[in-house]
């Protein structure tokens, strides 16, 4: 977000959450399920987000990220922001423990030579799968917010509007689904039975 704040409760340059992109599965195997939101309108997108995250991601069952501290953290900022909705947020936050799918690649217990020393999402999902974000119009995550501000501030043209609002859904549903498409390659190394401490070529 911008400098000054548009939203009560936001600090200058504060991360406002807009979208999330979820996908579901009961066990290893199962059939994937699909849920996203992206905010409508100008308004303050923060309470739209919160009822639809607290109605699609259930009761239980763990919640896999890449990089948990940063969704740990805007959560935690969103349970200050809006205390009618800490309690499902407390709840919500103990099901990220040990589920950080950034930490094998981090800590480079898995490699492989095309990351070229990174563990960002951007450089693992391609080295390790058939997946990647270059055919998106929307590739990574600071071109998402900034063309959400334009949504915001109504300076896209109407007739573009429905065109960059699917741009934003591609691109936040390839970074769940690079999570999933990663963590079946994960199994696959523990089933051929390498170690979580190999370089895979």
């Amino acid at each position: 977000m911008p400098g000054v704040p548009m939203f009560d409760g936001c600090r200058p340059y504060a991360q406002v959450p807009f979208q999330f992109s979820l996908h579901l599965q009961k066990l290893p195997g199962n059939e994937l399920a699909h849920l996203e939101y992206l905010a409508v309108g100008e308004g303050d997108p923060r309470p739209g987000f919160l009822q639809a995250l607290q109605a699609s991601l259930g009761p239980e069952g763990s919640i896999v990220s890449y990089n948990s501290s940063f969704e740990i953290s805007r959560m935690r900022e969103l349970a200050t922001q809006f205390p009618d909705h800490s309690a499902w947020i407390n709840l919500a936050l103990v099901r990220f423990e040990n589920a950080d799918l950034l930490q094998p690649f981090r800590s480079f217990a898995i490699y492989h030579p095309e990351q070229h020393g990174s563990a960002s999402i951007k450089s693992v999902l391609p080295a390790f799968t058939d997946l990647g974000y270059d055919d998106l119009t929307i590739q990574e995550g600071g071109t998402a917010s900034n063309q959400f501000l334009r949504l915001l501030k109504g300076l896209v043209p109407t007739e573009e509007i429905s065109g960059l609002r699917q741009n934003l859904l591609n691109y936040c549903k390839r970074d769940t689904l690079a999570m999933v498409k990663l963590i079946e390659k994960l199994r696959s190394v523990l089933r051929d039975g390498l170690p979580l401490s190999t370089s895979v070529v």
